[in-house]
């Protein structure tokens, strides 16, 4: 038993894998930008806070996630237990629909690989880490 007052984790195994997937995506995301794979970055980054918002909801929440890639949909959930400034929760909307541009020719309305620059998928890195540190801050308190 506890002692009074100590702080308990807040990760159940569900929300462990995820959050540790998220990690994996994360890399995933990393090694195809020096790869030059600019749309898969893109993807996976989309995939690295999805699954950490998933985790979050898990964690936070007590309960499954809704099935979705919105990404600014699954932050409403968490949006009272974890902060993000107003410039972050935009970046949410922005980078939702790489899940689906990314992947598939009839939603990029050509190749993907030809949608995503090396300098865009930077920025999306330089957003997504700040916002992955938040999430996981708010599931170790």
């Amino acid at each position: 038993m506890k002692p009074k007052g100590a702080k308990q984790p807040l990760l159940r195994d569900e929300a462990l894998l995820w959050i540790t997937d998220s990690d994996d995506s994360l890399k995933v995301a990393r090694d195809n930008l020096r790869l030059g794979n600019y749309h898969v970055t893109a993807f996976y980054l989309h995939s690295a806070i999805e699954k950490a918002l998933k985790a979050a909801i898990i964690a936070l929440r007590r309960r499954a996630p809704i099935k979705t890639h919105n990404l600014k949909r699954l932050y409403s959930e968490v949006a009272d237990r974890i902060s993000l400034t107003d410039e972050q929760v935009d970046f949410l909307g922005e980078l939702t629909p790489a899940s689906q541009i990314s992947r598939y020719v009839d939603v990029a309305l050509g190749i993907p690989r030809d949608v995503y620059s090396r300098r865009l998928v930077t920025r999306y890195l330089a957003m997504a880490v700040p916002i992955l540190k938040s999430i996981r801050r708010a599931l170790r308190r």
